[in-house]
């Protein structure tokens, strides 16, 4: 065989091996989320959000949790301490709770999400 005509099956092969590929992933929702940090907002922003229960009934804390891009910004730019977080396999309690900082338009947040059944909440908001 020549150089050509490998070229030409090598080709053929690699076009049907991209669109088995194509046919058989076409519907998934890929994301790269290795971290742990990733992988909890990710989980907590795929759920229906709930605000309830906060501690401080401010006009500024209600005002701040009617945006929502901070509730948002909240569930994918936010940073857990997983060392304060509550987890149902490791603690006696109903719900695993996470506290989350950050940085919003020059104020530090300190939120605490519960993540339910089919829900997210919003446990407790505070500036930092």
């Amino acid at each position: 065989m020549n150089f050509l005509r490998r070229l030409g099956w090598y080709a053929i092969g690699m076009g049907l091996g991209i669109l088995l590929v194509i046919f058989l992933f076409k519907d998934r929702d890929f994301q790269c989320t290795y971290l742990p940090n990733n992988r909890v907002l990710v989980d907590l922003n795929d759920q229906k959000i709930k605000l309830i229960e906060l501690d401080s009934h401010s006009s500024e804390y209600i005002k701040i949790c009617q945006d929502s891009s901070f509730i948002e910004s909240f569930l994918m730019r936010g940073n857990i301490d997983f060392g304060k977080s509550k987890v149902v396999t490791r603690e006696e309690i109903k719900y695993s709770q996470y506290p989350i900082e950050l940085f919003y338009k020059g104020v530090h947040w300190n939120g605490i999400w519960e993540r339910r059944v089919d829900t997210v909440a919003l446990i407790k908001l505070q500036k930092i």
